[in-house]
């Protein structure tokens, strides 16, 4: 893929040597030439000192033939801008940007932008450690809306339809490994001894999960 990063910080210049140890074609643009420090000797692809809103600039990164762009400064605001450029003006199909403050994640998703947000995803993680240990998240989606979790399955449960624990746009049994085999839950199936369950819960039913799963 042809991939452009904007922002070279620690986490522009780490994505940059994970995309290019995969072999992706790159450009990084900076405005500080020092932070291009951060990438290793063996990093493949291009460094680009500059302003990322200058056109002249984007074009130098090979923005018009671009199959995705992150933007990953410390500015929400030059990230959205950036964000917009690209999808509106130079037509990059994939769009990544971080954003710090929470109340502006869900105005940029409505507008197709995937959105990275540490303050909100962070926050979500820890609460869920502290608030919620016994259904401790194996990993999370987006900004920590949807997490996925793994539990044995509790005595209450055994003989009970799989449906029992699903609730619409809440709760979601993805799967279930019985007897040492994985198995997508198909209509009717019950619940057994021992089986262990992953399931997709919505942030906002992580209390409703710990009164199924007996905690």
């Amino acid at each position: 893929m042809n991939i452009v990063i904007i922002g070279c910080g620690r986490v522009g210049s780490y994505l940059a040597e994970l995309l290019s140890s995969e072999d992706h074609n790159l450009a990084v643009i900076d405005k500080d030439p020092i932070s291009f420090d951060r990438l290793t000797a063996g990093f493949k692809g291009r460094q680009i000192h500059g302003d990322a809103l200058d056109r002249d600039v984007l074009n130098k990164a090979g923005i018009q033939n671009a199959d995705a762009l992150a933007s990953v400064t410390n500015s929400d605001s030059l990230n959205a801008t950036i964000a917009f450029m690209a999808k509106n003006k130079f037509r990059v199909p994939k769009l990544a940007i971080r954003v710090f403050d929470p109340s502006n994640a869900e105005v940029y998703r409505k507008l197709g932008i995937s959105i990275i947000s540490p303050t909100e995803w962070c926050a979500n993680f820890i609460r869920d450690i502290l608030v919620h240990p016994e259904v401790y998240p194996k990993f999370v989606i987006g900004s920590g809306d949807v997490q996925i979790i793994e539990h044995v399955i509790p005595p209450t449960l055994v003989g009970r339809p799989i449906d029992y624990v699903n609730i619409p746009q809440q709760v979601r049994t993805i799967a279930i490994v019985r007897h040492g085999k994985a198995l997508i839950p198909y209509e009717g199936m019950i619940f057994e001894e021992n089986d262990f369950l992953t399931l997709a819960v919505s942030t906002m039913a992580m209390k409703r999960v710990e009164e199924l799963m007996g905690q």
